[in-house]
């Protein structure tokens, strides 16, 4: 190998998977190295997207004694293919369950648990703990944020919030500097944080709920990683009606996710009836256009991924079933269940090497 130009080695070792990454580690202190380099992670990454037609999904279950399961579905199959059981490398704190995300990217999981967070790579087993965060001793206050990529300084990081009467207190985390630091507040009068915030385009995205002079609409407030700044945008109302405060009536109940590289916000419009809408031109509010709307007697659908011809979605439903839901004629094909032993919820982990070197 000494023979290999250093830009081909690096090549062959990004074809391989990660598990055979893992292993080669321990051929030399020189090999060691360079994979361990980050440079080989994005490059391995970026392969690991452009080759697969489908990235893997990671089901985790809210059942702590029950393993978590990837699976995979091919370019031409609605049926997923090997179905891999995978372990949880740390024994404290408390297994990963579906309550305790906090958000993903890149192939890594970050996770909530108490007062704590952590980075798992399910891919090669490595977890990392973060340091306690300055909101510690809060224990009974409500925290949301989220977890993303920066990529202007090439950084992970994780966004923090703490509801403190009048105002939100707001903290990040770095991984590459490995410190949290304060950002500016929020005020908290009239905002209400719908969820952990989703990625996308160097910016973490949550659902809010602003309330002025007695009018209640739909936001989506946004923070960007790089600049560290707030911004927000409006959602239109003759497609988002704000929710009605009524403790009877719990509809329409909304939700944002990511779905095939766009904003994807899904609802429950009634008790039977189920929507999502795609934000097609990131930013610009007359690019919502309708995903899917039908009638099934479901609490929850939540969309994971679009198939390669774009005429199917896959559909989470009811934290306890796969649905191929074809968007051209309205049929359902439903998976046959990766999990049966608990409820579960998923999300879209790409195969990484990332934490590799931690």
């Amino acid at each position: 190998m000494r023979d290999l130009a250093a830009e081909v080695f690096m090549d062959i070792l990004a074809r391989l998977s990660s598990k055979d990454l893992v292993r080669s580690t321990c051929v030399s202190k020189e090999w060691k190295a360079t994979i361990e380099d980050p440079q080989l992670a994005k490059t391995h990454l970026q392969r690991s997207i452009k080759t697969k037609s489908h990235p893997t999904i990671l089901i985790i279950p809210s059942n702590p004694i029950v393993n978590c399961v990837s699976i995979n579905f091919s370019d031409t199959d609605t049926m997923y293919g090997k179905r891999l059981i995978i372990e949880q490398p740390w024994q404290h704190p408390p297994r990963l369950t579906s309550d305790k995300i906090f958000g993903y990217f890149n192939g890594l999981v970050c996770m909530h648990y108490g007062a704590g967070f952590g980075l798992w790579n399910p891919s090669i087993q490595k977890f990392k703990r973060i340091p306690s965060s300055p909101f510690s001793m809060f224990r009974s206050a409500k925290i949301h944020g989220g977890f993303g990529y920066d990529s202007v300084n090439v950084d992970y990081k994780l966004v923090s919030f703490v509801h403190l009467n009048t105002f939100c207190a707001v903290h990040s985390y770095s991984l590459k500097s490995g410190a949290w630091k304060s950002i500016q507040d929020l005020p908290l009068k009239g905002l209400v944080f719908d969820s952990h915030g989703v990625f996308l385009k160097r910016s973490l995205h949550w659902l809010m709920l602003q309330e002025t002079d007695g009018e209640r609409m739909l936001n989506i407030l946004t923070f960007d990683l790089a600049s560290e700044e707030f911004c927000k945008f409006p959602l239109p109302v003759r497609i988002f009606p704000a929710p009605i405060s009524d403790p009877v009536c719990r509809w329409p109940s909304y939700s944002l996710v990511v779905v095939g590289g766009y904003l994807c916000i899904y609802l429950r419009e009634t008790e039977s009836r189920v929507k999502a809408w795609i934000m097609r031109e990131y930013g610009v509010a007359e690019s919502w256009s309708m995903l899917y709307s039908f009638d099934e007697q479901v609490h929850n659908s939540k969309p994971l991924l679009l198939s390669s011809c774009g005429k199917m979605v896959l559909l989470e439903e009811d934290y306890s079933r796969l649905v191929w839901y074809d968007l051209q004629n309205g049929t359902r094909k439903m998976v046959q269940s990766p999990m049966t032993q608990s409820f579960y919820t998923t999300i879209i982990c790409e195969e990484s090497i990332h934490l590799l070197g931690s």
